[in-house]
């Protein structure tokens, strides 16, 4: 079995994390959704007001899986949270653990830093739901709402 190590990503791997978000994309049935340039990753995620972090996954000398990640906070625990915003395993990867030791990152950073959970969300008809609830996440019982496009500017507007 190959080791695989994690990672800080750093600026130079914009462009592999930009790939890996569009497979991602592709994997979930959403290609279309993928919008973001490289641009967008370099001073999203490396510029001075940085609104995410990357953890890469690397395995056999090249990038095996990728973990977007960004704070939230709760207002009833009065504590932070982390957001896993994106996990991603490439398919010659998988069964290598990078998802289980992407995921154990997110929770030692999280305690780490304070937080009371971390916290993803997935499509209902994703098959990871079962790797989720394998290590031991559950599902939340609430509903995530979206405002978007048209909608968010019609409510902007009032």
């Amino acid at each position: 079995m190959s080791e695989v190590r994690l990672r800080d990503a750093e600026p130079g791997d914009a462009s592999v994390i930009l790939q890996m978000l569009r497979d991602l994309a592709e994997a979930v049935g959403e290609a279309e959704a993928s919008e973001a340039r490289l641009d967008d990753i370099e001073r999203d995620g490396f510029g001075p007001h940085r609104h995410f972090e990357t953890i890469i996954a690397e395995a056999e000398g090249r990038a095996a899986g990728m973990m977007v990640i960004f704070p939230t906070y709760s207002t009833y625990k009065g504590r932070p949270c982390l957001f896993v915003n994106d996990l991603y395993v490439a398919p010659w990867a998988r069964g290598l653990g990078v998802g289980r030791l992407l995921m154990a990152r997110a929770c030692r950073l999280a305690l780490i830093r304070g937080c009371c959970r971390v916290e993803l969300h997935v499509l209902q008809d994703n098959p990871a739901r079962s790797f989720y609830e394998g290590i031991g996440m559950v599902a939340s019982e609430e509903r995530v709402y979206v405002a978007r496009g048209q909608a968010m500017e019609d409510l902007a507007e009032q």
